[in-house]
Parts: structure tokens; sequence; C-alpha cells
């Protein structure tokens, strides 16, 4: 009997995997640093996870009474009640917030029964982290909230696709993250165009000439999905009823985001695609932070990639903060939480918005790595990566 039990003991022992380790990844990414603040695209949402954490991981939820949220922090109530700060029209449904030791009261301006998950959106993000950025290396921090992760360190190369894939193959990195390995994981980072004022035959023309399905397998890299509607589980709309093209041709500028080479291709596509309708289309590419400081003039419309939050009304709220009309969102609460996906339909009528395609963060690693999970926006979890024998 002694003996059965020692030998469960070393099986058990055995088992558990010691922290310990460098993990090596390479990034497709067209910078070595980038500003991850954003997070519009799926590289720069995965960095910011490295170093900061959501709200929602960082706290336990709980709703006292039908009007309040309380959160009860595992961090510092102040660095939470900065991030809720960040969020723009996705924190639209939060009212003003009281504090009593760890736990948060905020009030709520509606029913808001998917909050919870909005707060997983990078936007609320904390700088509370498993890893510390120290030179070219991401080091393991022992002390802090969610426990020490189970790796020492990562070190992240940026590269092209090429260059990921031949380290990879030369062993040189452990993981890709920008593969287009598809993981099965949400994708919930949006590219759209945002159209400028009067332009209801530009939204027939374009919505009546493309095909979403081929942009999605063509012209953006994998794992991405074509998107029909606001929120991505929506079912795909009849297309618009082809317009007749111009009588006298019409110029239009382009614009779109200088750093990301899918919205290019797409560009270049849509390009194509509307001159048989009397467009004259001049792409002009612009710095991310320039595009987002105004919407599109006349004779202009624009590309734009974004992060939706894992819920159906966060997801309505950062379209229309993206198309400008985050003053809405107060009229619009309670049917938010009510009806969010026949408001979507409403909706994508009435916003300057098509939606075009979503996307995810392709990973691809080798056997060792171990235990690799996915964060509530399809993002890898590297916190609980251990490294194991091959």
């Amino acid at each position: 009997m002694l003996l059965v039990v020692l030998i469960a003991l070393n099986a058990f022992a055995g088992s558990r995997h010691k922290p310990g380790g460098t993990l090596s990844i390479a990034l497709v990414s067209p910078a070595a640093a980038v500003d991850p603040s954003s997070a519009d695209a799926p590289v720069d949402a995965f960095r910011l996870s490295l170093t900061h954490q959501p709200i929602c991981k960082l706290v336990e939820f709980s709703r006292p009474g039908p009007q309040t949220l309380r959160m009860s922090a595992n961090v510092d109530p102040k660095l939470i009640l900065e991030a809720l700060t960040h969020g723009g029209t996705l924190g639209a449904q939060l009212g003003a917030a009281t504090v009593t030791g760890r736990d948060i009261d905020v009030a709520l301006k509606s029913p808001a029964p998917e909050i919870e998950k909005t707060l997983c959106h990078p936007a609320f993000s904390v700088p509370v982290a498993p890893f510390k950025t120290n030179g070219n290396k991401l080091e393991a921090l022992i002390d802090q909230p969610l426990g020490r992760p189970y790796l020492d360190a990562i070190t992240l190369t940026a590269t092209d696709a090429r260059g990921a894939e031949r380290f990879f193959a030369q062993r040189r990195v452990q993981a890709v993250a920008g593969s287009s390995n598809s993981t099965g994981a949400p994708q919930l980072f949006v590219t759209a165009l945002l159209l400028g004022p009067d332009s209801a035959h530009l939204r027939s023309a374009i919505e009546s000439g493309i095909d979403r399905e081929q942009l999605a397998r063509m012209f953006v890299p994998a794992p991405s999905s074509p998107l029909h509607g606001l929120l991505p589980d929506s079912a795909a709309i009849a297309p618009s009823a082809k317009p007749k093209p111009l009588e006298t041709p019409k110029e239009l500028t382009l614009l779109f985001d200088e750093g990301a080479e899918h919205e290019k291709a797409l560009a270049q596509r849509l390009q194509v695609k509307l001159q048989p309708f009397g467009y004259r289309v001049a792409l002009k590419p612009v710095a991310r932070a320039e595009l987002k400081k105004s919407p599109p003039s006349a004779n202009e419309f624009a590309l734009r990639s974004f992060a939706l939050p894992p819920s159906s009304s966060g997801a309505l709220l950062a379209w229309l903060q993206m198309s400008g009309q985050g003053a809405r969102a107060a009229a619009l609460l309670w049917q938010l939480d009510a009806i969010p996906k026949e408001l979507a339909v409403q909706l994508a009528k009435e916003l300057p918005v098509i939606p075009l395609v979503t996307r995810g963060l392709g990973v691809t690693v080798t056997n060792d790595v171990q235990h690799l999970t996915y964060d509530a926006m399809g993002l890898p979890r590297f916190d609980d990566v251990f490294l194991g024998a091959e």
C-alpha cells in the first residue's frame, strides 16, 4: 500500500511544471516598437496584453442592485478608476463610481447585462501585468496579483510573415504571433469603411460591388472572416441593388492606415471595383493617429480598423464611437441592452459605415510550448504557458 502511495506522489510531482525558461516569439509586425495603446490591430493588442491586463481580469464582479456594478479589485482601486476613463463611448453605460476599501461601486445608466464582457476590451487596460519590459526582453513579475507566470522571460522579434516563417523553421523562435494559423478563437478586430457626407450612391456601389468572402480570403491575412453586419454573428444581408454609373465621373480619395498592409490591399481592390460605377479613386496612406482625428470630408472615405468588445451592446457602442456618433449612445442605452441584434440592423442602415472583414491573431508554436490559452478578445495568453519536453 505504501509503495502505491509513493508511486502516486512521484507521478504527481513529475506532472507539475516548474517555473522557468525564456520563450522567443516572432511578431508579424511592421516595426520593432509600436505604441500599443490604441490596440486597433491584433498584434498590437497582443503586445499590450503582455504588459497590461483588462479590468475584467483584475476584479471580481457582482451586482448588489439592478443599477449597480460592484468590482472587488485585486489591485489598487485607483488604477481601475483611471482605466474606466479610457474607454470613451464604450463606457457610456457607466456612471459615477464610489470606492469602499477594495470595492468599487459603479452606477449603471441602463441594466447593462454584458458590461462585464465589455470591460475585457483593451481600451480598459491597467498597467498591471505578468511581464515587465527590460530592453528587448519581457521579464516575469514575481509579485503581482494574478501570480507569477511560469516563464522567466519572453523575447520579441518583429519581422514580416516570411521572416517569421523562416525563423520558426530554423528553430530560432518557438512561437509566431501573426501567423496564418486559424485557432478557432473569436475574431474581434474589424476593418470597415467610414463614409463621408452625401454618400448614398457610393454606399450602394460598394455594397453591390464587393464580395466580402473574397476580400477576407484573398486580401486579408488569415485568420479572417467576412463581416456582413455590425455584429460578428450577423447573418448575411442581401446586396444592394446595383446603381447606375455616374453620368459624370467623380473623383474620390480613399484614406487608409499607412502601416496596415491589409488596408492597402483592400484599398487597391476597392479602387478597381468602384471604377465601373464612375468613381476615380485616389489612394492616400495616412498615419493611424491622423486618420482618427476627424471623419472623412466631402469627396473622401476611409478604411478604419478597430477592436470590438466581446459583447453585443459593447460592439454597437464601438461602432458609434468609430463613426463619430458617440453622442447618440445615451439615447440608445436601453435599446442596446434589450434588442442588440435588431438595433444592429437599424444602425447599419443609419451609420455612415460599411463593415468588411474581421481579423484574429494566428499563432503557431513548437510542441514544447504547452498550455496556450486564449482570452475573451481571442488573444493568446502566454502567462500560463510552460515549456515542456517536445
